[in-house]
């Protein structure tokens, strides 16, 4: 099995899918831990949250390509596209655990999911590598999320690192985190 190999309490970037009341696919990267073999998400109130409290499961997609995390993030991930990912595993929710925080972004509301891993699909069986490039894009979709939240300030410090992330990039990138670089600014440009 695929958690084997993942440590307990970890959390890992991963996408996540999930369908609307409508039908329409949604695709989100989220941090997802494991606790004594259940998958543990911890989610702010969002279209993925809403979509998980009516369907009751949702799709773990494991992916090493940093441009679906950008054009997921950017709501740009077509459904074809679910057939590049390296696996694929289905989750039942078990429980809802729902708490009050206060955080950099003030006061707010956090919905912790326990799920259970029921269905996996693996599609590539290759050896996982992670560059230096891909972490830097992981870590600015991250803040990216949070946006929204932040004060001028925060932004004007998001935007500093989005453009000190992109000179690191085109020396260091290959194609697609070029790509996804560009997507981010030029998204970042709309506020």
């Amino acid at each position: 099995m695929i958690f084997e190999k993942m440590d307990s309490d970890t959390i890992y970037e991963v996408l996540i899918s999930t369908r609307g009341a409508d039908g329409n696919l949604n695709i989100k990267p989220f941090g997802m831990s494991l606790h004594e073999g259940n998958v543990v998400l911890k989610l702010y109130p969002n279209n993925t949250l809403f979509n998980i409290k009516k369907k009751g499961s949702f799709d773990l997609l494991f992916t090493y390509d940093v441009l679906m995390y950008t054009k997921s993030i950017l709501g740009l991930l077509s459904e074809d596209s679910l057939e590049s990912v390296d696996c694929r595993v289905s989750c039942k929710v078990m429980d809802f655990v729902v708490d009050k925080v206060e955080d950099t972004y003030g006061k707010n509301i956090t919905t912790t999911i326990i799920a259970k891993p029921v269905n996996i699909i693996k599609n590539d069986l290759t050896m996982p590598l992670i560059s230096r490039a891909t972490n830097k894009i992981i870590e600015l979709l991250v803040d990216y999320s949070r946006y929204e939240y932040m004060d001028v300030d925060a932004q004007e410090k998001f935007i500093k690192k989005l453009e000190k992330t992109s000179d690191f990039i085109q020396k260091n990138g290959n194609k697609k985190h070029k790509q996804s670089i560009n997507l981010l600014k030029k998204e970042i440009r709309k506020y």
